[in-house]
C-alpha cells in the first residue's frame, strides 16, 4: 500500500517519462522537417538496418512509434506507413 508521503511520486515519474519521450520524438521530427517522402523512407530503412545489425531493433518499439505518429497522419499516409512497417518486419 502506498503511503501518503509517496502519493504523486509515481504519477510525477510517468509524467516526466512522457515529457522526455515527447521531447525525443520532437527532436527526431525536427531533424527530418522539409525532407521528401523518399528521403524519410530511406532514413527509416537505414536506421532499421543499422538497429538490426547491432541487435537493438525491436518490433515492439517500431509498433509503438507507428502508434505514436499515426494519429497525425491522414488515411493514405497511414496506409503507406503500415505497408512500410510490414516490409521492414519481413526483411
Amino acid at each position: 500500500m502506498r503511503s501518503i508521503k509517496d502519493f504523486g511520486r509515481e504519477d510525477s515519474k510517468n509524467e516526466n517519462d512522457n515529457r522526455t519521450l515527447r521531447d525525443e520524438v520532437q527532436a527526431v521530427a525536427n531533424k527530418y522537417v522539409g525532407k521528401s517522402e523518399e528521403e524519410l523512407l530511406r532514413a527509416l530503412r537505414q536506421n532499421v538496418a543499422e538497429a538490426k545489425r547491432n541487435g537493438t531493433f525491436s518490433e515492439e518499439q517500431l509498433d509503438g512509434f507507428v502508434s505514436l505518429v499515426s494519429s497525425g497522419l491522414d488515411d493514405i499516409a497511414r496506409q503507406r506507413l503500415n505497408a512500410l512497417v510490414e516490409m521492414i518486419k519481413a526483411e
